[in-house]
């Protein structure tokens, strides 16, 4: 993910797996991790539990990441 949302605001506006073959995308859960995971090019919201980070969005894994810490 190259931005990632840093408000709750912005996650609801996001769209995960928006391609030419899925122009919807599938729209924010706010139960898991806002971070956009990607598998065998393959895009999805982490399904790990948020509450961590900016405005509580991340798992604890992508809080450091999106903050900035490894």
């Amino acid at each position: 993910m190259f931005n990632p949302p840093k408000t709750r605001e912005e996650a609801e506006k996001y769209r995960y797996n928006q391609w030419a073959g899925n122009p919807n995308g599938w729209k924010f859960n706010p139960k898991q991790c806002a971070y956009e995971a990607c598998c065998n090019f393959d895009f999805y919201q982490c399904s790990r539990p948020s509450g961590h980070g900016p405005d509580g969005l991340y798992c604890k894994q992508h809080a450091r990441m999106v903050e900035g810490r490894k």
